[in-house]
């Protein structure tokens, strides 16, 4: 089960509701889509709490981010993994906080958000447990890491999954390619991985990334090495 059945589903019922290395920056691209500036409108809508069990959620992280300030989105939000890693400025009764994505509710409506417990008790009182909030997407937010990356296991020259965390704002791109290689587009998957199905070689891999507000970077480096998380010393801006 993704989440300990806590606040949420009463709410529902009741309301009927590297180390990678040589890392340099490959520039930035200055388009800013009409599908972007959309996304930064403010939504009106609900929150509840829960608590993740392990692990990041839907969107594979490999442990909640630091403060356990996070959120899941309903299934149309989540929009198969691509809001993971982004974040959301969430505004309550008591105040306003800063959550990562990294989950799915695929029982919540649109415009139902499911905080993390702290995250809750920074815009509202816990024992409300359902609030009306408003939140709206975090461009640059400041989260003072890194990119990291972490292949999956079971990846080989043959069929490669890479997870890219620390990237702040949500990713439209990945690609990857060896010494001597052409890059090559992965696909996402909807949790969150992305997917090269043939493969990409033994690596090391130089990764290419690309996030919704233009900023793109390259990691060179990066190894075959499933399990483990690779960080680096570059930030997406």
């Amino acid at each position: 089960m993704r989440r300990l059945p806590t606040v949420l589903a009463a709410a529902l019922a009741a309301t009927s509701l590297l180390p990678a290395s040589a890392l340099a920056q490959s520039g930035r691209s200055k388009e800013s889509t009409a599908a972007t500036r959309a996304s930064a409108k403010a939504t009106s809508g609900k929150a509840t709490f829960y608590e993740l069990r392990s692990g990041g959620g839907n969107c594979s992280y490999p442990s909640p981010p630091a403060g356990d300030l996070y959120v899941a989105l309903s299934r149309g939000e989540y929009r198969a993994a691509a809001a993971c890693g982004g974040y959301l400025t969430v505004t309550g009764p008591k105040g306003s906080v800063q959550v990562k994505v990294v989950d799915q509710c695929p029982e919540c409506p649109a415009g139902h958000i499911d905080l993390s417990r702290k995250a809750f008790a920074r815009v509202a009182d816990p024992g409300r447990g359902l609030v009306g909030v408003t939140y709206r997407p975090a461009a640059n937010p400041k989260i003072g890491k890194p990119l990291s990356f972490r292949v999956k296991e079971g990846s080989s020259q043959w069929w490669l999954a890479l997870l890219v965390n620390n990237h702040g704002n949500p990713l439209t791109s990945v690609e990857v390619k060896t010494a001597g290689g052409a890059w090559r587009k992965l696909a996402r998957a909807d949790y969150n991985y992305w997917i090269a199905e043939s493969g990409a070689g033994r690596g090391p891999f130089s990764v290419r990334v690309t996030d919704t507000r233009g900023h793109r970077v390259t990691a060179n480096g990066v190894r075959l090495a499933p399990s483990a998380v690779q960080h680096t010393t570059t930030k997406m801006y």
